[in-house]
């Protein structure tokens, strides 16, 4: 479970694709090539697995230094993928937990070519409270280009 969050971003793209052409591409972490802003460096995507997390903040190959991060919840029934990190006794000074979930969407022929994929992080503690240090404005901006850049991946991808 996340913390209470002091801030949250949160986006919603609808993917024109089956669910599990796009959970296959989110959970295969070791070929993020959609994914120009976020590298989880880990073993496999699993709960309890830790690793390191790069961010290019640009999309630009120019990575900051890793992060520690840690697999929450990795659901392959119901199509979502957690991970978090903090820093700080209790994650007091700054915590995250970031979450991509996979839902149907069903057509009115009842196919269920689509999917709608929910996209959000929470942020805790004092550096976020006092909007410190990270560059929420360049997040929300590069979690929708997440989004945008698996929708054209999956929807491109033979």
């Amino acid at each position: 479970m996340s913390p209470s969050p002091n801030k949250k971003i949160e986006h919603i793209t609808e993917i024109h694709a089956p669910v599990d052409k796009v959970w296959g591409a989110m959970i295969d972490i070791h070929d993020w090539s959609w994914n120009k802003w976020t590298r989880l460096n880990a073993e496999k995507a699993e709960e309890g697995i830790k690793g390191k997390l790069k961010a290019s903040y640009e999309g630009d190959d120019n990575w900051e230094k890793p992060f520690d991060f840690e697999f929450g919840e990795v659901n392959h029934k119901s199509y979502v993928l957690t991970w978090f990190g903090n820093i700080g006794p209790g994650g007091c000074i700054f915590n995250g937990y970031h979450t991509m979930r996979l839902e149907v969407i069903e057509g009115k022929d009842g196919d269920s070519n689509s999917t709608r994929l929910i996209h959000t992080e929470n942020f805790g503690g004092i550096l976020p409270y006092f909007s410190l240090v990270l560059p929420f404005a360049t997040l929300d901006r590069n979690y929708l280009l997440m989004n945008e850049s698996l929708k054209e991946y999956v929807e491109t991808k033979k």
